[in-house]
């Protein structure tokens, strides 16, 4: 069955997913109560940090995307090239090959 995430081992990990941020911030939020006024407020190369390591991962993703496509029109337009007669895959026996030799 379908899901706005896709099939529903997708939600299931996307479920995971969200419990499991939801159990560090909280985590955070108790640690952060703890340390109180010993934390600067704004920590701008954290951020810098944060922001640019997910803009890398977006590059990355946005990069094998293409490739994938690539790849895909790649072996479409190789499998144009073949002639249908050997398109075909083999025809599987119905029984397996007898692997006992007579004596």
């Amino acid at each position: 069955m379908a899901t706005a995430h896709g099939t529903d081992m997708e939600k299931e990990v996307f479920d995971l997913v969200h419990q499991l941020e939801d159990t560090v911030l909280d985590a955070g939020r108790k640690w952060a109560k703890a340390v109180g006024d010993a934390m600067p407020v704004e920590m701008p190369f954290v951020r810098e940090l944060v922001k640019s390591a997910f803009d890398f991962g977006e590059e990355v993703m946005v990069a094998q995307r293409k490739f994938v496509h690539s790849m895909m029109e790649l072996t479409r337009t190789a499998a144009r090239s073949v002639p249908k007669a050997t398109r075909t895959a083999p025809a599987h026996r119905a029984t397996p090959r007898a692997t006992t030799k007579a004596a």
